[in-house]
């Protein structure tokens, strides 16, 4: 069995659009599907109740943030593999089945990640390599040094199945027994780069990712981070910061701090001038 697994915050519409995609198309496998709704004060919950009466729902009374969500679904699910997804994914026919026929085929996958396509049907990159620091400080910028080794494959057509370094985290199917051996998510991220630790994680204990060109989703893209995106540029920094004081040792966590406090001042700067700071970290470059 397959538990697809949802946080929501205030989604609107677009959870509704995520589970009708998987209601009108079902995958052969046997699915179910486990909401977590982070205090959401609008209707999206019960616009997905009405879509998926038999999605089984768990409410918390305020935003608890998304791995300790993500956590709370996992727990709560019963599958062998768990979807973790965002609400403003919409899954193609054959998509879940693509997935779960990938982790078959490779006993070592933790993570089987999907072809991600924008909602105007151009590719979306969601394949790349874990950050070294100067990914993180610069971001797309290094792809102009590293190529495709770099923390987002841009120049890569996404065609073909093959072991990648790290995963878009917008849908991912996940192996149980991964979880079992890596643990969960760490809580202490909030929003942003949890999934990147849990894939370090995972990769330090032998487990590979896997990239399924046949496995197509739409990704809306970041449809609650508009809602706040100052919160955003900071939760985002701060595990940027987490990420490395984790890996490296104590002396470096003033530098950390300092570069990365650094620069989310220059992405609040520029998100006040009125530039869309979401779209500019996450848009596909051109190759």
């Amino acid at each position: 069995m397959v538990s697809v697994l949802v946080v929501n915050w205030n989604s609107g519409s677009a959870l509704a659009d995520c589970l009708d995609s998987l209601q009108s198309m079902p995958p052969r496998v046997a699915w179910e599907v486990v909401i977590v709704d982070n205090g959401s004060d609008d209707d999206s919950v019960s616009r997905a109740e009405a879509i998926l009466p038999a999605a089984r729902i768990i409410r918390n009374g305020s935003n608890r943030g998304l791995p300790a969500a993500n956590n709370q679904a996992m727990v709560g699910g019963r599958g062998d593999f768990m979807l973790i997804c965002n609400p403003d994914v919409v899954f193609k026919a054959g998509a879940v089945d693509a997935l779960v026929a990938t982790m078959n085929r490779h006993p070592g996958a933790a993570f089987v990640v999907p072809r991600l396509l924008y909602a105007d049907g151009t590719l979306q990159t969601s394949a790349g390599d874990l950050p070294t620091v100067m990914d993180a400080l610069l971001g797309r910028q290094t792809q102009r040094v590293r190529g495709n080794g770099a923390f987002w494959a841009d120049g890569w057509d996404h065609d073909r199945e093959q072991v990648i370094g790290r995963g878009h985290e917008s849908a991912y199917l996940v192996r149980r027994d991964a979880i079992a051996d890596i643990g969960l998510q760490d809580e202490r991220f909030v929003l942003d780069w949890e999934g990147i630790d849990w894939t370090e994680r995972a990769r330090r204990r032998g487990w590979q990712v896997w990239f399924c060109p046949e496995a197509e989703v739409l990704h809306l893209g970041g449809v609650s981070i508009r809602q706040v995106p100052l919160r955003w540029i900071v939760s985002s920094h701060r595990g940027m910061y987490r990420y490395w004081a984790k890996r490296r040792p104590l002396w470096w966590r003033p530098l950390l701090g300092t570069a990365f406090g650094a620069r989310a001042l220059a992405k609040v700067a520029l998100h006040r001038t009125g530039l869309a700071t979401y779209e500019r970290g996450h848009r596909r470059r051109a190759s």
